[in-house]
């Protein structure tokens, strides 16, 4: 197998500074720096500065992993600089975010959707100059109406939250797995994932 025509590119959209550490809208790099730890790869420093990069296998296909190392809405210029040098179908770009839109602790992975007022797809979508490329859209759940949704993506999960996350989180990595091997099956993973109720 020539793993080199066997590449998938996943990007996991955060804001890098230490104070949005575990914040709603850093779910997506989250999410793939578990992965990253799964396989006990260690990811480098673009010479750029503008991401991180490395690469891992996955049932013999060849993933590549990118975290952008700029803030949430430069993701596209990060994204952009990392496939000046890379032959990546646009089909095999699968985009981890938060989204707002989407009650806690649903998935969506889906292709060629708008961007839904994220300022991370924003970026990505106008340097890419298309939106045929995948998103796997991660529930962070609506804010209450006395708070900006500005400000709600950039505060933590709540305490009676945080253990589920740690479920999404673990849920998620396994549909990253399983769309390096089958889109439609990682589709439909997402599509039934839900929230286990406790009692």
């Amino acid at each position: 197998m020539n793993l080199e025509n066997s590449k998938t590119l996943l990007v996991g959209l955060w804001n890098p500074h230490s104070k949005y550490s575990k914040t709603r809208h850093n779910i997506g790099a989250d999410i793939l720096e578990r992965l990253i730890i799964q396989n006990s790869l260690e990811i480098q420093l673009d010479k750029s500065g503008l991401f991180k990069s490395g690469t891992l296998i996955i049932e013999e296909n060849r993933v590549d992993v990118l975290i952008p190392m700029v803030s949430m809405n430069k993701s596209g210029e990060a994204l952009k600089a990392y496939l000046k040098y890379k032959e990546i179908s646009l089909e095999n770009i699968l985009v981890i975010h938060d989204d707002i839109d989407l009650a806690f602790g649903r998935l969506r992975l889906k292709k060629g959707s708008s961007h839904g007022g994220h300022n991370g797809i924003k970026s990505i979508n106008s340097h890419l100059e298309t939106i045929e490329y995948f998103r796997l859209k991660v529930g962070v759940g609506r804010p209450p109406k006395d708070i900006d949704p500005a400000a709600f993506v950039l505060s933590k999960f709540y305490n009676n939250e945080k253990e589920e996350v740690d479920f999404l989180i673990e849920d998620s990595t396994d549909i990253l797995k399983t769309f390096v091997i089958d889109k439609e099956a990682a589709i439909k993973e997402a599509s039934e994932r839900r929230i286990i109720d406790v009692v």
